[in-house]
Protein backbone atom coordinates (compact mmCIF):
# COMPACT_ATOMS: atom_id res chain seq x y z
CA UNK A 1 0.00 0.00 0.00
CA UNK A 2 1.24 3.52 -1.03
CA UNK A 3 2.16 5.83 2.00
CA UNK A 4 0.32 9.54 0.98
CA UNK A 5 2.35 11.06 4.05
CA UNK A 6 5.68 9.71 3.20
CA UNK A 7 7.28 11.28 6.15
CA UNK A 8 4.93 9.22 8.57
CA UNK A 9 4.86 5.92 6.26
CA UNK A 10 1.86 4.00 6.75
CA UNK A 11 0.40 3.85 10.37
CA UNK A 12 0.67 0.32 11.97
CA UNK A 13 -1.99 -1.04 13.23
CA UNK A 14 -2.74 -1.11 16.78
CA UNK A 15 -2.18 -3.25 19.43
CA UNK A 16 -5.29 -5.89 19.95
CA UNK A 17 -6.05 -9.96 21.50
CA UNK A 18 -6.63 -11.75 18.63
CA UNK A 19 -9.75 -14.25 18.21
CA UNK A 20 -8.68 -17.87 17.05
CA UNK A 21 -9.52 -18.19 13.51
CA UNK A 22 -12.36 -19.87 11.82
CA UNK A 23 -11.01 -21.45 8.80
CA UNK A 24 -13.58 -21.76 6.19
CA UNK A 25 -12.82 -25.04 4.04
CA UNK A 26 -16.58 -24.71 1.60
CA UNK A 27 -15.58 -26.77 -1.92
CA UNK A 28 -14.95 -23.04 -3.55
CA UNK A 29 -12.54 -21.69 -0.80
CA UNK A 30 -10.68 -24.94 -1.29
CA UNK A 31 -10.35 -24.44 -5.24
CA UNK A 32 -9.14 -21.39 -4.03
CA UNK A 33 -6.66 -22.19 -1.97
CA UNK A 34 -5.20 -24.88 -4.78
CA UNK A 35 -5.36 -22.67 -7.45
CA UNK A 36 -3.07 -20.10 -5.60
CA UNK A 37 -0.51 -22.40 -4.35
CA UNK A 38 -0.06 -24.13 -7.61
CA UNK A 39 0.96 -20.67 -8.62
CA UNK A 40 3.23 -19.85 -5.64
CA UNK A 41 4.47 -23.83 -5.58
CA UNK A 42 5.70 -23.31 -9.28
CA UNK A 43 7.78 -20.41 -8.68
CA UNK A 44 9.79 -22.25 -5.37
CA UNK A 45 9.76 -24.92 -8.16
CA UNK A 46 12.30 -22.55 -10.02
CA UNK A 47 14.20 -22.16 -6.74
CA UNK A 48 15.16 -26.39 -6.77
CA UNK A 49 12.35 -26.35 -4.00
CA UNK A 50 12.37 -29.96 -3.13
CA UNK A 51 9.94 -32.08 0.27
CA UNK A 52 12.20 -33.08 3.03
CA UNK A 53 11.60 -36.50 4.67
CA UNK A 54 10.76 -37.51 7.82
CA UNK A 55 13.52 -37.85 9.77
CA UNK A 56 15.57 -35.69 7.58
CA UNK A 57 17.88 -33.29 9.08
CA UNK A 58 19.47 -30.34 8.21
CA UNK A 59 21.92 -27.66 9.94
CA UNK A 60 21.17 -29.67 13.03
CA UNK A 61 17.47 -29.41 12.50
CA UNK A 62 14.44 -31.39 11.39
CA UNK A 63 12.08 -29.59 9.52
CA UNK A 64 9.25 -31.70 8.98
CA UNK A 65 9.14 -32.92 12.44
CA UNK A 66 8.55 -29.28 13.86
CA UNK A 67 6.12 -28.87 11.29
CA UNK A 68 3.97 -31.47 11.88
CA UNK A 69 4.48 -30.92 16.05
CA UNK A 70 3.08 -27.55 15.28
CA UNK A 71 0.72 -28.94 12.72
CA UNK A 72 -1.36 -30.62 15.45
CA UNK A 73 -2.46 -27.34 17.73
CA UNK A 74 -3.13 -24.99 14.93
CA UNK A 75 -7.24 -24.79 13.72
CA UNK A 76 -6.49 -26.89 10.52
CA UNK A 77 -5.03 -29.98 11.89
CA UNK A 78 -6.12 -31.89 8.86
CA UNK A 79 -4.40 -30.29 6.32
CA UNK A 80 -1.55 -32.47 4.48
CA UNK A 81 1.61 -30.06 5.67
CA UNK A 82 4.81 -30.83 4.04
CA UNK A 83 7.91 -28.42 4.60
CA UNK A 84 10.21 -27.78 1.43
CA UNK A 85 13.58 -26.91 1.43
CA UNK A 86 14.77 -24.35 -1.40
CA UNK A 87 17.72 -22.77 -2.77
CA UNK A 88 17.92 -18.80 -1.37
CA UNK A 89 20.94 -17.20 0.23
CA UNK A 90 18.66 -14.75 2.76
CA UNK A 91 17.50 -16.37 5.53
CA UNK A 92 13.20 -16.27 4.85
CA UNK A 93 10.07 -18.64 4.88
CA UNK A 94 7.14 -19.12 2.97
CA UNK A 95 3.78 -20.75 3.46
CA UNK A 96 1.28 -21.99 1.32
CA UNK A 97 -2.37 -21.84 1.40
CA UNK A 98 -2.63 -26.04 1.21
CA UNK A 99 -0.27 -26.84 3.81
CA UNK A 100 3.09 -26.60 2.03
CA UNK A 101 5.53 -24.37 4.20
CA UNK A 102 9.01 -23.28 2.19
CA UNK A 103 11.96 -22.81 3.83
CA UNK A 104 15.30 -21.31 2.54
CA UNK A 105 18.97 -22.67 3.19
CA UNK A 106 19.64 -19.21 4.04
CA UNK A 107 17.22 -19.75 6.96
CA UNK A 108 18.22 -22.53 7.71
CA UNK A 109 22.03 -21.68 8.55
CA UNK A 110 21.25 -18.60 9.70
CA UNK A 111 19.31 -20.43 12.51
CA UNK A 112 21.93 -22.62 12.95
CA UNK A 113 24.67 -19.96 13.18
CA UNK A 114 22.83 -18.48 16.32
CA UNK A 115 22.58 -22.06 18.21
CA UNK A 116 19.57 -21.51 20.21
CA UNK A 117 18.05 -24.86 19.14
CA UNK A 118 15.03 -26.04 17.48
CA UNK A 119 12.53 -23.34 19.48
CA UNK A 120 13.44 -20.65 17.00
CA UNK A 121 13.11 -22.36 13.87
CA UNK A 122 9.63 -23.79 15.39
CA UNK A 123 8.93 -19.60 16.22
CA UNK A 124 9.56 -19.11 12.09
CA UNK A 125 7.23 -21.96 10.46
CA UNK A 126 4.24 -21.28 13.36
CA UNK A 127 4.09 -17.98 12.14
CA UNK A 128 4.04 -19.10 8.40
CA UNK A 129 1.33 -21.70 9.48
CA UNK A 130 -0.75 -18.86 11.05
CA UNK A 131 -0.86 -17.12 7.72
CA UNK A 132 -2.41 -20.53 6.53
CA UNK A 133 -4.92 -21.28 9.03
CA UNK A 134 -6.25 -17.98 9.28
CA UNK A 135 -6.65 -17.95 5.04
CA UNK A 136 -4.74 -14.69 4.70
CA UNK A 137 -4.51 -15.07 0.77
CA UNK A 138 -8.14 -16.53 0.52
CA UNK A 139 -9.37 -13.67 2.11
CA UNK A 140 -7.00 -11.10 -0.01
CA UNK A 141 -8.35 -13.07 -2.72
CA UNK A 142 -11.61 -12.57 -1.98
CA UNK A 143 -11.62 -8.75 -1.50
CA UNK A 144 -9.81 -8.33 -4.99
CA UNK A 145 -13.30 -10.35 -6.67
CA UNK A 146 -15.37 -8.22 -4.73
CA UNK A 147 -13.86 -4.85 -5.81
CA UNK A 148 -13.85 -6.80 -9.68
CA UNK A 149 -17.29 -7.73 -9.30
CA UNK A 150 -18.17 -4.04 -8.35
CA UNK A 151 -15.76 -2.39 -10.96
CA UNK A 152 -18.36 -4.65 -13.71
CA UNK A 153 -21.57 -3.56 -12.01
CA UNK A 154 -20.80 -0.03 -12.55
CA UNK A 155 -19.40 -0.72 -16.29
CA UNK A 156 -22.31 -2.53 -16.73
CA UNK A 157 -24.59 0.15 -15.34
CA UNK A 158 -22.49 3.23 -17.58
CA UNK A 159 -23.26 0.61 -20.64
CA UNK A 160 -27.09 0.09 -19.94
CA UNK A 161 -27.52 3.98 -19.71
CA UNK A 162 -25.67 4.42 -23.19
CA UNK A 163 -27.16 1.57 -24.58
CA UNK A 164 -24.40 -0.39 -25.41
CA UNK A 165 -24.92 -4.03 -25.11
CA UNK A 166 -21.59 -4.86 -26.60
CA UNK A 167 -20.05 -3.13 -24.05
CA UNK A 168 -21.95 -4.66 -21.66
CA UNK A 169 -21.03 -8.21 -22.56
CA UNK A 170 -17.57 -7.37 -23.11
CA UNK A 171 -17.41 -6.17 -19.48
CA UNK A 172 -18.75 -9.57 -18.37
CA UNK A 173 -16.25 -11.31 -20.67
CA UNK A 174 -13.12 -9.09 -19.33
CA UNK A 175 -14.08 -10.16 -15.63
CA UNK A 176 -14.10 -13.89 -16.49
CA UNK A 177 -10.68 -13.20 -18.32
CA UNK A 178 -8.96 -11.46 -14.97
CA UNK A 179 -9.53 -14.61 -12.96
CA UNK A 180 -6.47 -16.17 -13.86
CA UNK A 181 -4.47 -12.70 -13.87
CA UNK A 182 -6.00 -12.74 -10.17
CA UNK A 183 -4.90 -15.00 -8.96
CA UNK A 184 -1.28 -14.24 -10.05
CA UNK A 185 -1.63 -10.99 -8.12
CA UNK A 186 -2.56 -12.89 -4.87
CA UNK A 187 0.20 -15.53 -5.22
CA UNK A 188 2.97 -13.01 -6.28
CA UNK A 189 1.60 -10.16 -3.16
CA UNK A 190 2.66 -10.10 0.07
CA UNK A 191 0.38 -9.85 3.03
CA UNK A 192 -1.01 -6.48 5.30
CA UNK A 193 0.63 -5.57 8.23
CA UNK A 194 -2.76 -6.36 10.04
CA UNK A 195 -2.12 -9.98 9.00
CA UNK A 196 1.49 -9.62 10.09
CA UNK A 197 0.63 -8.87 13.50
CA UNK A 198 -2.09 -11.34 13.43
CA UNK A 199 0.67 -14.34 12.18
CA UNK A 200 2.50 -13.34 14.99
CA UNK A 201 0.27 -13.60 17.39
CA UNK A 202 -1.47 -16.47 16.62
CA UNK A 203 2.19 -17.97 15.84
CA UNK A 204 3.35 -17.38 19.60
CA UNK A 205 0.15 -19.02 20.92
CA UNK A 206 1.01 -22.53 18.71
CA UNK A 207 4.71 -22.36 19.88
CA UNK A 208 2.89 -22.44 23.77
CA UNK A 209 -0.07 -25.27 22.97
CA UNK A 210 3.47 -27.65 21.32
CA UNK A 211 5.50 -26.99 24.07
CA UNK A 212 8.47 -24.36 22.50
CA UNK A 213 9.66 -21.75 23.99
CA UNK A 214 7.34 -18.74 22.98
CA UNK A 215 10.11 -15.66 24.01
CA UNK A 216 12.41 -17.57 21.14
CA UNK A 217 10.01 -15.31 19.16
CA UNK A 218 11.36 -12.19 20.57
CA UNK A 219 15.18 -12.81 20.36
CA UNK A 220 14.57 -13.43 16.72
CA UNK A 221 12.38 -10.34 16.05
CA UNK A 222 14.92 -8.38 18.22
CA UNK A 223 18.14 -9.58 15.59
CA UNK A 224 15.87 -9.48 12.74
CA UNK A 225 15.69 -5.87 13.02
CA UNK A 226 19.17 -5.23 11.46
CA UNK A 227 17.76 -7.08 8.16
CA UNK A 228 15.57 -3.30 8.07
CA UNK A 229 15.75 -0.59 5.86
CA UNK A 230 15.14 2.72 8.15
CA UNK A 231 13.14 3.94 5.75
CA UNK A 232 9.70 3.25 6.07
CA UNK A 233 8.45 3.94 2.21
CA UNK A 234 6.23 1.84 0.65
CA UNK A 235 6.74 -0.96 3.66
CA UNK A 236 3.75 -3.65 4.13
CA UNK A 237 5.53 -4.90 7.22
CA UNK A 238 5.59 -3.51 10.52
CA UNK A 239 9.02 -3.30 11.93
CA UNK A 240 10.48 -5.95 14.00
CA UNK A 241 11.13 -3.66 16.43
CA UNK A 242 6.92 -2.68 16.59
CA UNK A 243 6.15 -6.78 16.53
CA UNK A 244 8.19 -7.75 19.31
CA UNK A 245 6.78 -4.60 21.57
CA UNK A 246 3.09 -6.37 20.25
CA UNK A 247 4.05 -9.75 21.04
CA UNK A 248 5.99 -8.91 24.70
CA UNK A 249 2.38 -7.08 25.51
CA UNK A 250 0.72 -10.54 24.58
CA UNK A 251 2.68 -12.02 26.97
CA UNK A 252 2.06 -9.82 29.64
CA UNK A 253 -1.65 -9.85 29.16
CA UNK A 254 -2.05 -13.01 29.25
CA UNK A 255 0.52 -14.01 31.60
CA UNK A 256 1.45 -16.84 28.71
CA UNK A 257 5.15 -18.13 29.48
CA UNK A 258 7.52 -21.10 28.40
CA UNK A 259 5.69 -23.98 30.24
CA UNK A 260 2.91 -22.74 32.11
CA UNK A 261 0.03 -25.16 31.50
CA UNK A 262 -3.43 -24.54 29.85
CA UNK A 263 -5.22 -24.22 32.93
CA UNK A 264 -2.97 -21.58 34.24
CA UNK A 265 -3.26 -19.25 31.21
CA UNK A 266 -7.21 -20.51 31.38
CA UNK A 267 -7.55 -18.55 34.90
CA UNK A 268 -5.11 -15.70 33.62
CA UNK A 269 -7.66 -14.83 30.84
CA UNK A 270 -10.52 -14.92 33.01
CA UNK A 271 -8.63 -12.34 35.46
CA UNK A 272 -7.87 -10.29 32.79
CA UNK A 273 -11.46 -10.54 30.92
CA UNK A 274 -12.83 -9.41 34.65
CA UNK A 275 -11.30 -5.48 33.36
CA UNK A 276 -13.76 -5.50 30.63
CA UNK A 277 -17.27 -5.40 30.39
CA UNK A 278 -18.90 -8.26 29.73
CA UNK A 279 -19.92 -8.79 25.78
CA UNK A 280 -17.46 -6.01 24.48
CA UNK A 281 -14.60 -6.55 21.89
CA UNK A 282 -12.06 -7.26 24.26
CA UNK A 283 -13.82 -9.97 26.64
CA UNK A 284 -15.28 -11.40 23.45
CA UNK A 285 -11.72 -11.78 22.02
CA UNK A 286 -10.66 -12.97 25.36
CA UNK A 287 -13.74 -15.60 26.08
CA UNK A 288 -12.28 -17.43 22.59
CA UNK A 289 -9.00 -17.67 23.42
CA UNK A 290 -10.43 -19.42 26.83
CA UNK A 291 -12.56 -21.51 24.67
CA UNK A 292 -9.79 -22.75 22.04
CA UNK A 293 -7.59 -23.47 25.43
CA UNK A 294 -10.72 -25.35 27.01
CA UNK A 295 -10.89 -27.75 23.72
Amino acid sequence: MLCVAAAMGCATPQYALRPAPQPVETPDVLQIERAISAQQAADFARQGARPLREGEILWGFEPQAVLERLARVTERPGLPYQAYLYQGKDPNAASLADGRVYVSTGMLAYLAGRSRGPDELASVLAHELAHTTAQHLVKRYQTLQQQQVLLSLVNAGISAATRSAGATAQGVGQLALNAAALLRDVANSGYSQDQELEADQLGLRYLLRAGYDPRAALTLLEDFARFETPWPFLRTHPYSAQRRAYLEQYLRETGASAGSGAQERIAQLRRIQQSYPPGSVSWQNLQRQIEALEN
